[in-house]
């Protein structure tokens, strides 16, 4: 569980950092694509986390049930989603596609980030 908490802290802060300069930029420009990609990377954010828990919880040894949490990440997307059509004046569809886009990028090249 330490190697967890190890990489999962680098994606928090990579992703914290990312949503501070989003926001940021959103303060001074107040688009609707940005403000979209700031909702999309939360949700890319909470579908990393879902994740590397569930893959976490899967290695383990006595562990039969093996998941990576689909079920929270389609979850989170249809949130996401949802919020957009809530405000669609206010928010870009493209930048909350683009936001949620990054977590599985991530998850796709995670293998090759890795050195182990």
């Amino acid at each position: 569980m330490k190697r967890f908490n190890i990489i999962f802290n680098q994606y928090i802060q990579y992703y914290l950092y990312g949503i501070i300069v989003l926001v940021i930029v959103f303060i001074f420009t107040c688009s609707p694509f940005i403000l979209g990609l700031v909702i999309g990377t939360v949700g890319s954010l909470i579908n990393t986390f879902t994740f590397e828990y569930f893959l976490a919880k899967a290695k383990e040894k006595d562990n039969i049930h093996i998941s990576t949490g689909n079920v929270w990440r389609y979850l989170t997307v249809i949130l996401a989603c949802c919020i957009w059509v809530l405000f669609k004046d206010y928010i870009n569809i493209f930048g909350v596609i683009v936001g949620l886009l990054i977590s599985y990028v991530l998850i796709i090249f995670k293998p090759f980030i890795q050195k182990n």
